[in-house]
This record gives C-alpha cells, sequence and structure tokens, in this order.
C-alpha cells in the first residue's frame, strides 16, 4: 500500500528547535551593534562559538562536565569584575546577558533552559529598543518576532510528546543525544518534503499584514512621543559616546571624522538657502589648558543660571530680519553627538517639541540641552540668518574694565574677560609667541581682523594640513607652542588653537569654537546631511567694539561672507543609495516628529474625509442601478432586449463558477507541495475522522481504500465523498 509521508519525528524536532534557539540568540546578539558599547568583540566571539554549534550540534558534548559545572560560576565572577572596574551598570550587564545567551545557546537544552534563552534573548532586544531608534533594528526585530514564535511552537510540540520540564544534569550536558548525529542535506530535505508551503506563506503574509497595519496606526495616531525619558538612560556608558562636549582635547576632531555616520540632519524650506559649506556652530570654548580647549567656568555659571523648562526661545540680538531666510529649519540631531545645538547663525525662534531644561547664552549664541539626549533630539528655527558675526557689546566693557583693572565689574566678569586673553604660562612659550607675533605684526598698528588675516597668512605660509599629526619632542614647552616653533603639518584644532594662542599674546580676545562644516545635500528627500566626518574646529576673534568674529585659520577652507550664501552651479546633489537609504530614516523622523498636531490632525481629517468621500460616491452609484434597472425593464421588449437578459445572467454566473473551480483545482493540485502529496488522500482521512463506524461501513470500507489503498483500486472519489456526506447526514439526524 501507499503510505503517505509522515511528520517529523521527535528526534527531527528536536534539531529544529537546535537551529531555532540559535539563530534566535544571534539575533539577540545583533541588537548589541545598535547599543555602541565596549562589547563587540565580545559579540564577534559569542556569534562564532554559536555559529559552530549549530553547524555541528555533536560539539558540546565534546566538552567535559566538569567545564560546564564551572561555567557559571566563572560568568559570576567575571560579571563582578566587570562591575568592579566599569563605571557604569548597564555595559557590564549587557556583556553578562551576551554570555548567558552564548552559555544557554551552546549547551543541551529541555523546556526550562529554552525558556531561559527566550528571556535572555528577549532583555538584549528591549534594551536596544529603549535606547535605539534605528530603521535597522525595526527590520531585525521583526525578523527576531518570527524566529522566536517558531521556536515556542517547536518546544511546544515537543513538551506534548515528552516531559521536558526537568532540567538537565551537567553529566547529560555531555553525552551527544541521538538527534544531534547525521547529516544536514537529507534533513534539510526532509524538512522540505514535509512543509505545508500555503500554510507558511499564508502565515508569514498574515504575520506582515498585521506588522503592516500597525505600522499605519503607528504612523496616523496625533502627539505619539518617540522620545519619552527612559531610566536605562542614566546607566548607559558616556565613555563610548564621541561627540562634543565642554572640553576638546587635541586629536579629539581627528578622531572623530574618522566616522561616516550621519549626525545631522536639516529641512528647509528652500534648498537656496543653505550653501555647499555652512557652519554648524556648536559650542565656544573660551579657556586654554594643557590638553586643549574648554568652556571657561564663568560660561558654565552663565549657561546654569539661564536654565529653564521651557519649549522655544527667541534670539533678542536680532533686530531688522531684512535679508532672513523665510521659513523654518528643521533639525533631526543624532544621539551621542552633543548636547549642544548646532546654531548656523541668527535666529528669529528656537522651537522644541516639548517643554524640556534647556540652557542658553544669547550673546554667544549656545543652546543646550541639560543633558546629552539618548534619543534623536529635533528643534526648529524660525527666519534663519547665515552670518559670521556675533554681537556681544557687553564684552567691550568688561574688557576695557579687565585692562584697566577697574573695580566697576564684579570679579567674575573681569576673570571672563582675563579668561579670552590667557595662554599658556611659562617664560619660553610666552618668547615663542612674542617672536611670532613680532614677524606677524611687524611694527604696525593692525585692526583685530587686519591681524587676524596676517597671523592666517603665517599659518599657511609655515604648515601645511595634514590628518596625521605629529608633535615635535620638547620639554618645558607647551605643546601647540611646540608646533607652531616646527614646520610640522597639522589638523584643524591645530591650527584653530594656534590662531587664538598668536591672537591672545597680541591682546587680542580669541577663542576657539567647534562643531560642523558643510555638508550635503540629499537630492532624494531634499534635505541637508551632515555627517561626523564633517567635524571642524575654528576660531572666532573679538573686534574691539561689540562683536565676535569668525575666521578660519585652516588651509583650503574660504572665510564665508555674512550674507546668505546661494547654491552654485556646483552643487550636486546626492542620490545614491546610501543616500537612499538614510532617506528611509529622515521619512521615518518626519512621521513621528512633529511640533503640533496640526499636520497629522489634518492628515487623519484627509484620510476621513477621502473614505467619506468615496463610501458617499459609492451609494449614490448603488442608488442609481435600481432606477436604471427600473428604467431598463419597463422599455418594449424584443429579442435582442432577452438576449441581453439572458447574457448578464449567464455570463457572470458562468464566471463564478470557472473561479471556483479554478480555485478548488489550485488547491487540490499545488505545485509548490511535497511530490507524493494526494488531496484525494487527504479527503479521505478527514472524512474518516468525522464517521464512526456503524450502520454505514460500507462508506468506510471505500473511505480506507481510498486513505491508504493503491490507485488501481480506488472506486469512483466523488461518489463515496457524497456517500460520506449523506451518512454524516444520518448520523446527526439520530
Amino acid at each position: 500500500m501507499d503510505k503517505l509521508l509522515p511528520p517529523l519525528s521527535l528526534d527531527e524536532l528536536r534539531r529544529l528547535k537546535w537551529l531555532l534557539g540559535g539563530a534566535l540568540a544571534l539575533l539577540s546578539l545583533g541588537t548589541v551593534v545598535f547599543l555602541e558599547i565596549e562589547a563587540l568583540g565580545l559579540v564577534g566571539v559569542a556569534a562564532s562559538l554559536i555559529m559552530a554549534a549549530m553547524l555541528w550540534p555533536v560539539l558540546p558534548s565534546r566538552v567535559p562536565a566538569l567545564v560546564w559545572r564551572g561555567a557559571v560560576p566563572v560568568i559570576i565572577l567575571i560579571l563582578i569584575a566587570d562591575l568592579y572596574f566599569s563605571p557604569d551598570t548597564l555595559p557590564a550587564l549587557i556583556r553578562l546577558a551576551i554570555l548567558l545567551v552564548l552559555y544557554r545557546s551552546v549547551s543541551y537544552r529541555r523546556k526550562r533552559e529554552d525558556l531561559q534563552l527566550i528571556l535572555l534573548a528577549l532583555f538584549l532586544v528591549v534594551v536596544a529598543g529603549v535606547l535605539t531608534v534605528a530603521l535597522e533594528f525595526a527590520i531585525l526585530l521583526l525578523v527576531f518576532t518570527g524566529c522566536a514564535l517558531g521556536f515556542l511552537f517547536v518546544v511546544t510540540l515537543i513538551d506534548l510528546t515528552e516531559n521536558t520540564r526537568q532540567a538537565l544534569t551537567y553529566e547529560e550536558m555531555s553525552r551527544c543525544p541521538a538527534w544531534a548525529l547525521g547529516p544536514w542535506r537529507p534533513y534539510i530535505d526532509r524538512l522540505r518534503q514535509v512543509a505545508d508551503w500555503r500554510w507558511l506563506g499564508f502565515a508569514s503574509g498574515l504575520f506582515f499584514c498585521v506588522v503592516i497595519f500597525s505600522t499605519i496606526l503607528f504612523i496616523i495616531i496625533p502627539r505619539f512621543e518617540i522620545t519619552a525619558g527612559f531610566f536605562l538612560d542614566q546607566y548607559i556608558t558616556k565613555q563610548s559616546r564621541t561627540g562634543f562636549t565642554e572640553v576638546l582635547k587635541f586629536g579629539d576632531v581627528g578622531t572623530l571624522i574618522q566616522d561616516d555616520r550621519v549626525a545631522l540632519r536639516v529641512d528647509v524650506t528652500d534648498p537656496a538657502i543653505v550653501g555647499q559649506t555652512p557652519y554648524w556652530r556648536l559650542v565656544a570654548l573660551d579657556e586654554y589648558t594643557a590638553d586643549g580647549f574648554r568652556v571657561s567656568a564663568a560660561l558654565k555659571q552663565e549657561l546654569l543660571r539661564s536654565q529653564t523648562v521651557t519649549q522655544q526661545i527667541t534670539d533678542q540680538q536680532l533686530g531688522s530680519i531684512r535679508g532672513m531666510a523665510a521659513g523654518s529649519w528643521t533639525f533631526y540631531l543624532e544621539p551621542g553627538v552633543s548636547r549642544f545645538l548646532p546654531i548656523p547663525g541668527r535666529y528669529r525662534q528656537l522651537r522644541l517639541r516639548e517643554p524640556m531644561p534647556l540652557q542658553a547664552s544669547r550673546r554667544h549664541r549656545l543652546v543646550a540641552l541639560r543633558t546629552e539626549a539618548m534619543t534623536m533630539t529635533a528643534f526648529q528655527l524660525e527666519a534663519v540668518e547665515l552670518t559670521d558675526t556675533i554681537p556681544d557689546p557687553r564684552f567691550a566693557q568688561r574688557l576695557r574694565s579687565a585692562q584697566d583693572n577697574r573695580t566697576t565689574h564684579s570679579a567674575q566678569d573681569r576673570a571672563e574677560a582675563e579668561t579670552n586673553l590667557r595662554g599658556p604660562l611659562g617664560p619660553v612659550d610666552a618668547a615663542i609667541l612674542r617672536r611670532i607675533n613680532t614677524e606677524i605684526i611687524a611694527g604696525a598698528v593692525l585692526t583685530p581682523a587686519e591681524y587676524a588675516h596676517r597671523a592666517i597668512a603665517w599659518l599657511h605660509a609655515h604648515h601645511a594640513y595634514a590628518l596625521s599629526v605629529k608633535l615635535p619632542a620638547g620639554d618645558g614647552q607647551d605643546a601647540i607652542v611646540r608646533w607652531l616653533a616646527s614646520s610640522e603639518p597639522g589638523f584643524c584644532e591645530y591650527f584653530a588653537a594656534s590662531f587664538v594662542l598668536l591672537a591672545r599674546a597680541a591682546d587680542y580676545p580669541a577663542r576657539v569654537v567647534a562643531g560642523f562644516h558643510g555638508g550635503i545635500w540629499n537630492g532624494v528627500e531634499n534635505y541637508f546631511m551632515v555627517r561626523n566626518s564633517d567635524a571642524h574646529a575654528w576660531a572666532e576673534i573679538y573686534d574691539g567694539t561689540g562683536s565676535w568674529w569668525r575666521m578660519e585659520p585652516t588651509p583650503g577652507l574660504l572665510r564665508p561672507s555674512s550674507t546668505i550664501a546661494q547654491v552654485g552651479s556646483s552643487f550636486a546633489p546626492d542620490r545614491s543609495w546610501r543616500a537612499r537609504l538614510d532617506s528611509v530614516r529622515v521619512l521615518w523622523y518626519r512621521r513621528i516628529v512633529n511640533f503640533d498636531s496640526r499636520a497629522q490632525v489634518a492628515m487623519v481629517e484627509q484620510v476621513k474625509s477621502f473614505t467619506t468621500d468615496l463610501g458617499s460616491t459609492w451609494l449614490r452609484q448603488l442608488a442609481k442601478y435600481p432606477q436604471r434597472l427600473k428604467t431598463w425593464w419597463t422599455q418594449p421588449w424584443n429579442l435582442a432586449r432577452v438576449r441581453e437578459l439572458l447574457m448578464g445572467i449567464l455570463v457572470p454566473v458562468a464566471l463564478v463558477g470557472l473561479l471556483l473551480r479554478l480555485a478548488r483545482w489550485g488547491w487540490l493540485h499545488p505545485r509548490w507541495g511535497p511530490a507524493d502529496y494526494d488531496p484525494v488522500r487527504r479527503t479521505a482521512g478527514r472524512w474518516l475522522t468525522q464517521l464512526a463506524a456503524g450502520p454505514d461501513d460500507d462508506v468506510m470500507a471505500d473511505l480506507r481504500r481510498l486513505r491508504y489503498g493503491p490507485r488501481e483500486t480506488w472506486p469512483e472519489p466523488k461518489v463515496v465523498f457524497q456517500r460520506a456526506k449523506i451518512a454524516r447526514r444520518r448520523g446527526r439526524s439520530r
């Protein structure tokens, strides 16, 4: 007798569970990549071991039981050492979860261990979801969800067959089970043969329909707050997050430009108002130390005093808005860049999405969050003017007070003015700076602007630009002063710091500014992209009367005009595949980031209006058909009209019947099922389960012949199924 292919055996189910468990572990480890913590090396080692165990299931049996017994105590000791040496808690817990996922995924498991693996993997996924807003993570989460559902389904099937609630002993973990033996190719062929691809396709389609429907609901819900605070943000490490802070050490910008990820995106109403090389100013660093520049204590105190919970601030130095770019600029600042917001120039108003603690110094044009955001930060600027000057008339009074040693101003005011004139200490450093300034000034009386141009020309004549910097050796001298006295090439930090030190030595107040310079226009979704590789440091010098002027000491960069930069003919938008992928993220931001609910409410109203109008149109059309039918029916009858009536009835009936037959034929004759699949045997088996032995034993015998007998002994299947239907009806009546 012909036999149908039996379902998967218990050992085959165990092998399938082993594969799904390994895949689940690998997907959970993949989410750690988005956290940017110091665990990538551990993730690589763990992923390699898990993949080896998946491909060769006999490997765990070759590990002695003593090793399995001591694995957990060793992991506990590693956790204690990690907590002792690590300043942050969450990275240590994540590394612990990685070790536990590795331990559970490469060891033989029963139901208890399988559930532990799911919980550990879910912990990594939840942490990554809390701290990450990434499209790649969303795709990985969908795959993880499908894998977890399949893993739970197989675990449940195995648990229904045998009692697997008792945990394995260490000796059992070192024994190779029967399911781990044998090659993979016959097993894969076996999975392909027993798979019902129709139901798998139906389930996959249903799963993705639910995902798409949930995504649509998520998008159209107004005022969805994606950046709500989480308690985990206070535990995440700050050492692994690169960006601009209150301190700029020499070499920080050179390290940051090696990162090519997008740090900032800007939506503007008109691309012509953004030049090819705008300056995105983040932080002003006015105090010099041996390691670099930093925000002075006076400026920090000013920012702290200005802190308030607000949603918008206004630039009070604007005055006339003539010549300013109309419209709003929407900024999307990635996490880990800086707590300072990028300000390209003067603006009328800055607006956040929601009230939050904000620090602002209008005379320094600095706006900062209280702490660095762990998620994307969005804000808007109204009426922006790209200018290279910052009005600060109060500083002129403080500067005169400090130079004349007056007591009319507070000590803090005088200290701020002196900070912008203080350079490296020591007679050797002062002598070198005096000698260079003698070459620059040449005995003339120069305005700050004239001195700046001469100092920049001197720097360009004596130093070239290079990404790698080699500081000359020397004792007792400042590092920047040694570089100034040499002919070594330098990076933007060294040119900006050298210019500031020279200007201060010549009694011109100056400071270093850090941020981004340039960017590229995304031609797919029309927005400006600024990458970490666009990080830059430049200088600002005080004109002596009431404004700070931006200066560009780095060779190869032109000093921008104070007017709005226009897009030239060489402006080339980026339409590469990389830009297309980044535009997907901006589309996501544009839908979840909103500064008021009007846009989303308007979209909901449009959808509602469209559906209402569409329904009304259909109802009106349907209401016209009875009248048309009545008019047509009352017309005089003839042979042509009778023929039209018959054709109008027979053609739809024939089409419906044809579609039903095609659907039945496609269901009973699948092209993607196993080669030995037989719909007649399957239908006969279903009737056998519905009928019981009784007065219709002949029907049962014919059904058994259709189910198990050879084809040459089959009665007519259609007749047998009709008799089975009659027998079932009789049984119900009895």
